[in-house]
C-alpha cells in the first residue's frame, strides 16, 4: 500500500504536467485534469462497492485481484504517452471548433478528454483500498476502524514520500518518462508480490456474515443498536449505538463537506504559503507533502488517539476541532507580511544554507496545515466506521464512503477558486467553509446526544452567536487600505513600511495581485503571488529592460508587420511594440485579472490596452503558440522567474520550437534571461537551449547588466542605422527610446553583448531545458539565491567578446565610422571596468585613472593570454577557471 500510494501519485504530478504542456497552464485547464483524475477515483471506489456488495464477502481472492489492479495501473502508465499523442489530434479539433481562447465549452472539452485518457487508471487506483480494507477486514467489523486507519496511513504516507522522492530528485534526473516507467516497475513488484501469495482459503471471514457475536459484530446493523431500541433493550458490553439513518445520512454529508473542505483548503493554504515559501517548484512539493503527511499521521494515530468505541461522538468533536482551527488562525495571516520579511532577510543573508531555508519553509506550513490535515486522516478511518451502519457490508463502506469523500473534494476543487475566492477572497472563503461545517456539526451533536427541540435550537443559537463572534474577531474580508492588513501585500526587506502605498490589490481566481507604489520614488511594482513581476518608475533606466523586449526586435527586424508579445506584466513590452509603424501587436496573458491593473503603469504602457493596433488573448502562452494559425515578424516574451514552478514549459527546446514554426521568414524571437534570478548552470542552460534551435543568436542587454535578453534567427541579425534613424523620425518612438537611454544609434548597438557562436566554450557543459526534464524548476536557486559574484561571473563571461568584436551593424557612413568604432571601444571599456575595480581585475588601476582605453587593452591582453579559460570571481576576485 506504501508503494501503491507513492506510484499513484507520481503519476498525478506527472500526467499533470503532460496535460498542462497540452492544454496550456491556465487555471482551468488545471482544475479540469484534477477534477477529472479524482473523478475516476471516485468512479473507482463506487465500482468496487457495488461488486464486493455483490459478492457477498465470498470472494477468497481479493488480495491477488488487488495485485492485479496495480499490474494493469502500471502497464496502462506505460501506454499513457501514445493515448496523449492521440488525444492531441482531437484537442487540436476541440480548439478548431470551439476557438483558443479560454471558453466554457474548451474547458468542458478540455475535462471530457483528460477524463477519458485517465479514467481506466484513475478507476483501477479507486479500487485499491477498499480492496485491500476488505481483505484485511474481513467480517470482523471490530478490526474496521484500526484496520482501515493503518491502511489509509501507510497509503498515504506512500504518497508524501512519492511526492518528495518525484519533485526532490526523480524528474530532474530520470525526466518525467524515466520516474514514469520507476512507477510501473515498482506497480510490477507490488503485482509479483501479492500474485505470489496464496489465496485466502474458502470459508474465510467473510465480509457480510461476521464469524462470532461479539460486540461490536452484533453492533453492524443499525436497528440492533439504533437510539429507537426498544426501551430496557441493554446494548452488548463496550458498544457504541449505530446512528439511526437520518441521522447517518447528516454524517454523511458532513463527510463529504470534509472532502470539500480539505481540497478547498488546501487550495487556499497554498495560496497563502507562496508568500512566505515562493512559487517554486519545491515550495509547492513541501505544501503537498505536509498536506498529506498531516493526514497520514492523523490517519496512523487514530486508534491510539480515540480507542475503538463513541464514534459517532469523536467524529463530530473532530470536526467541530477542525473547523475552530482554521477558523481560529485567520487572524493570523495579519502577521504574515512580517514573518514573511523576516524569512527574506534569512533567504538573501549570504551565510544562509539549504538546511536552514528548508526548515523556515517547512515550519510554516507544518504549523498551518498539519493541525487540521491530522483531522482530516482521523475522520476517515471514524467515517468508514460509521457509515457501516448505512452500507451494511464492509466492501460497500469502504468504497462508497471513499467516493463520498472524494466527490466532495472534487466540488471542493472547482470551487474555491472559481467561486469562493472572487466572491469572498482567502480568508473569507476558509471561513465560510469552515462555519458552515462547524453549524452542521454542531446540529449533528445536538441529535446524536438526544437533545430535545429547545435544548438543540438554544444550541445552535449559541453556535450562531460564535459564528458572528469569530467573525468579528477573525475580519476574513478583504483590505486594502494598508500594507499587510487584510490584504497579503508583501513587504520589501530594504523598504520601510511606511514608504509604501498599497494603490490596488486583487485576490482573483488564478493569483493574488497587488501594486504598491514607493511614496518617495513613485515607483510602483506589480506583484504576482508575492514575487516582485515588474516595477517600473520615472527614474532613469528604471524599467528600461521592458521597453528594450519590445524595442530590440522590432528595431532589429528590418520591416515588421506583426508582432506577439506573451506574458503582459505591466504592459510596457507590449505598450513599446505597440508604437512601431504599421504594426499590430498581439498581446497573450494568461490571468485576466492582470490586465484589470493596467491603467496603474498607464505612464509607461503608453495606454496599449486602448490603442486601436493592439489586441489582447486571455490563454496560456505556449498553449496560443501551439494552436494558433497566426504569424509573426517578432515575438518577444517576459515570463516569471525561470526557476518558478511550471514557467520551465516556456524556456525548453520543444517550446522554442513552436515559436520558431510561428515566426516568419526573417522573423526574430526574443527571450528574457534575467541573471539576477538564476544560477549559472540555469543560465548556460538557457542560452544553449536557444541556440540549439535558432542559428543565429545574439545576446543584448539594457543599462541594467543583470538582465539580458537573447534574439534568435534564423537569418543574420545586423542593426541598421537607416533604419534606426527612420524610427527616430517618430516622436512617439523617439520619447520611447528616450527613456531606456537610446539617443543615438551608438546608444543601442551597445546594448550588443555578444554573438551565441563566441559563447562555445561558455556552453560547453551546459543542460539542454526540455519538456521531459525541465532542470530549470529545480534549480539550486530556489534555496540559496545567487551571489552578486555568481551572477556577475556570468554576465562578465558573456561580455569578454566585446573586447575585440564589436556588434554586428551595417549602413554607417565612412565618415562616421571611425568615430563610432571608437565610441563603442569606449563604451566596453566602461563596462569592463565595473568589473576590474569591483574583483581587482586587468587594468584596474587604468581604469580607477579613467584611462578607459588603456584599461581595455589590458583586458584584451589578460582574455588573450586565457583563452581556453572562462573568467572566475569566485572570493572576490578576478581569475579563471
Amino acid at each position: 500500500m506504501f508503494l501503491s500510494g507513492a506510484a499513484s501519485l507520481v503519476y498525478e504530478l506527472v500526467w499533470i504536467k503532460r496535460f498542462t504542456l497540452l492544454f496550456g497552464g491556465t487555471l482551468y485547464a488545471i482544475s479540469a485534469v484534477l477534477c477529472a483524475f479524482m473523478g475516476g477515483l471516485a468512479l473507482g471506489g463506487w465500482a468496487i462497492a457495488k461488486y464486493l456488495e455483490g459478492t457477498k464477502g465470498q470472494n477468497p481472492n481479493l488480495i491477488r485481484m488487488y495485485g492485479t489492479v496495480e499490474g494493469l495501473i502500471g502497464i496502462y502508465a506505460l501506454l499513457f504517452p501514445l493515448g496523449l499523442q492521440a488525444l492531441e489530434s482531437v484537442y487540436g479539433f476541440a480548439i478548431g471548433r470551439f476557438g483558443g481562447s479560454s471558453g466554457g465549452a474548451l474547458h468542458f472539452a478540455e475535462f471530457v478528454l483528460s477524463a477519458l485518457l485517465m479514467l481506466p487508471a484513475t478507476f483501477l487506483m479507486g479500487t485499491t483500498l477498499p480492496l485491500v480494507g476488505s481483505w484485511s477486514v474481513g467480517g470482523r467489523v471490530s478490526r474496521m476502524f484500526p484496520d482501515i486507519s493503518f491502511f489509509y496511513g501507510i497509503n498515504t504516507s506512500g504518497a508524501v514520500f512519492g511526492c518528495l522522492f518525484a519533485q526532490f530528485f526523480a524528474i530532474e534526473r530520470l525526466g518525467l518518462q524515466g520516474v514514469s516507467w520507476l512507477s510501473a516497475g515498482t506497480n510490477a513488484a507490488v503485482f509479483l508480490v501479492c500474485r505470489s501469495l496464496p489465496p485466502d482459503p474458502v470459508g474465510a471471514p467473510s465480509d457480510s456474515a461476521p464469524p462470532r457475536a461479539d460486540a461490536e459484530a452484533a453492533s453492524v446493523t443499525p436497528d440492533s443498536l439504533s437510539p429507537r431500541r426498544k426501551r430496557g433493550a441493554a446494548l452488548p458490553p463496550g458498544a457504541s449505538p449505530a446512528p439511526s439513518r437520518p441521522l447517518g445520512i447528516l454524517l454523511l454529508t458532513i463527510f463529504a463537506l470534509s472532502g470539500f473542505a480539505s481540497l478547498a483548503s488546501e487550495i487556499l493554504w497554498t495560496r497563502v504559503l507562496v508568500f512566505p515559501l515562493g512559487s517554486a517548484l519545491y515550495s509547492f512539493a513541501l505544501i503537498l507533502a505536509t498536506f498529506l503527511a498531516g493526514i497520514a499521521l492523523g490517519s496512523l494515530a487514530a486508534e491510539k488517539l480515540l480507542g475503538n468505541s463513541r464514534w459517532v461522538l469523536k467524529f463530530l468533536l473532530v470536526e467541530l476541532a477542525v473547523a475552530a482551527f482554521c477558523i481560529g488562525v485567520i487572524p493570523v495571516f495579519d502577521l504574515l507580511p512580517e514573518l514573511t520579511a523576516r524569512a527574506d532577510r534569512l533567504f538573501y543573508d549570504e551565510a544562509n544554507t539549504f538546511p536552514r531555508t528548508l526548515s523556515v519553509r517547512s515550519l510554516f506550513a507544518v504549523a498551518l496545515m498539519l493541525p487540521p490535515t491530522a483531522g482530516f486522516g482521523i475522520l476517515f478511518p471514524l467515517a468508514n466506521r460509521i457509515n457501516i451502519s448505512l452500507f451494511g457490508g464492509v466492501g460497500g463502506t469502504l468504497g462508497n464512503s471513499y467516493a463520498i469523500n472524494t466527490v466532495g473534494a472534487v466540488l471542493g476543487t472547482v470551487a474555491a477558486p472559481f467561486v469562493l475566492i472572487p466572491a469572498l477572497g482567502i480568508r473569507g472563503s476558509l471561513f465560510a467553509i469552515y462555519s458552515v461545517l462547524a453549524v452542521l456539526s454542531c446540529a449533528g451533536l445536538c441529535w446524536r446526544l438526544g437533545w430535545k427541540l429547545a435544548r438543540s435550537a438554544a444550541a445552535l443559537v449559541l453556535g450562531g452567536v460564535a459564528v458572528f463572534g469569530g467573525y468579528a474577531w477573525s475580519h476574513p474580508g478583504i483590505a486594502a487600505d494598508r500594507m499587510g492588513k487584510g490584504n497579503f501585500a508583501r513587504l520589501e526587506i530594504d523598504v520601510p513600511a511606511d514608504r509604501s502605498r498599497l494603490l490596488d490589490y486583487k485576490e482573483g481566481d488564478f493569483a493574488t495581485l497587488g501594486v504598491v507604489e514607493d511614496k518617495e520614488s513613485g515607483a510602483r511594482t506589480l506583484y504576482v503571488n508575492g514575487f516582485s513581476t515588474a516595477t517600473v518608475s520615472p527614474a532613469f533606466g528604471a524599467s528600461s529592460y521592458m521597453e528594450a523586449m519590445g524595442f530590440v526586435p522590432m528595431a532589429l527586424h528590418p520591416n515588421p508587420k506583426r508582432a506577439l508579445v506573451i506574458c503582459f506584466g505591466t504592459g510596457n513590452t507590449m505598450g513599446t511594440a505597440s508604437l512601431f509603424p504599421g504594426v499590430l501587436a498581439d498581446g497573450v496573458e494568461i490571468d485576466r485579472n492582470v490586465l484589470s491593473l493596467a491603467h496603474w503603469f498607464s505612464q509607461w504602457n503608453h495606454g496599449v490596452l486602448q490603442r486601436p493596433n493592439a489586441r489582447m488573448t486571455v490563454q496560456d502562452g505556449r498553449s496560443f503558440l501551439r494552436w494558433t494559425g497566426e504569424t509573426y515578424d517578432v515575438i518577444t516574451l517576459e515570463p516569471m522567474s525561470p526557476v518558478q514552478a511550471g514557467v520551465a514549459h516556456l524556456y525548453s527546446e520543444e517550446f522554442y520550437r513552436l515559436a520558431d514554426r510561428a515566426l516568419n521568414p526573417g522573423g526574430i524571437m526574443m527571450q528574457w534571461l534575467p541573471l539576477h534570478l538564476v544560477g549559472p548552470a540555469d543560465a548556460r542552460a538557457i542560452v544553449k537551449t536557444f541556440r540549439k534551435v535558432f542559428p543565429r543568436v545574439a545576446v543584448w542587454n539594457s543599462f541594467l547588466t543583470r538582465i539580458t535578453l537573447l534574439a534568435g534567427s534564423r537569418e543574420p541579425i545586423v542593426l541598421d542605422k537607416n533604419r534606426f534613424d527612420a524610427l527616430m523620425d517618430h516622436e512617439e518612438l523617439r520619447r520611447s527610446a528616450a527613456k531606456m537611454g537610446v539617443r543615438s544609434f551608438a546608444d543601442i548597438a551597445d546594448f550588443h553583448l555578444a554573438d551565441a557562436d563566441r559563447l562555445q566554450g561558455f556552453l560547453q557543459d551546459a543542460d539542454v531545458v526540455t519538456d521531459d526534464r525541465p532542470i530549470l524548476e529545480y534549480s539550486p536557486v530556489s534555496w540559496l539565491p545567487p551571489l552578486q559574484w555568481e551572477t556577475d561571473e556570468t554576465f562578465l563571461n558573456i561580455l569578454r567578446f566585446r573586447a575585440d568584436s564589436p556588434p554586428p551593424v551595417k549602413n554607417v557612413p565612412p565618415e562616421e565610422k571611425a568615430d563610432f568604432d571608437r565610441e563603442l571601444r569606449l563604451r566596453s571599456a566602461q563596462r569592463f571596468s565595473v568589473f576590474s575595480q569591483r574583483y581587482h581585475g586587468p587594468g584596474e588601476g587604468a581604469f580607477a585613472a579613467r584611462d578607459y582605453l588603456a584599461g581595455l587593452e589590458e583586458v584584451k591582453a589578460y582574455l588573450d593570454a586565457n583563452k581556453g579559460s572562462l573568467i572566475s570571481l569566485e572570493g572576490g576576485r578576478w581569475g579563471t577557471k
